[in-house]
């Protein structure tokens, strides 16, 4: 029976590297009218998500990317006016970056590009399956994390 677990893990894990690639060039097709690339996509994504902002550390801990790469976008978004960095009430050291009013235009504008998306992709699938294959990504993240 472990041989067989073995192989389904290496198939899922060669699956999903596959389903990420096919995000990013959906990501690049759905952004490409808003002058976006996917990394910008998920930047955003991930801090209009949070509702009240993330730390550099927080974003890189969503999208699974090193501090150092998410400070160098986050930098270029905020001289292109996408993003801000603010005090941090509860972290002396570590900014909240949030949207800026033109990031906040471009995040509804993705919307009405990305709900449709979502809504297509999905039209098929039961949401219990969706709740079941979230569900063991996340465990999967938090037994590598």
């Amino acid at each position: 029976m472990h041989g067989s677990k073995r192989v389904l893990f290496l198939d899922l894990v060669l699956s999903v590297f596959r389903l990420n690639g096919l995000l990013i060039a959906e990501g690049d097709d759905m952004t490409e009218g808003l002058g976006l690339t996917h990394a910008r996509w998920k930047v955003i994504g991930a801090i209009a998500l949070s509702n009240n902002g993330l730390t550099v550390p927080g974003i890189a801990r969503v999208l699974g990317q090193s501090r150092q790469a998410v400070q160098r976008i986050t930098d270029v978004m905020v001289e292109d006016g996408l993003l801000e960095y603010h005090k941090n009430p509860k972290h002396k050291r570590s900014v909240l970056v949030l949207l800026s009013e033109q990031g906040k235009e471009i995040y509804n504008t993705l919307r009405e590009v990305q709900d449709p998306w979502a809504i297509d992709a999905t039209e098929d699938i039961p949401v219990e399956e969706l709740e079941t294959a979230l569900r063991l990504i996340r465990r999967l993240i938090k037994k590598f994390n």
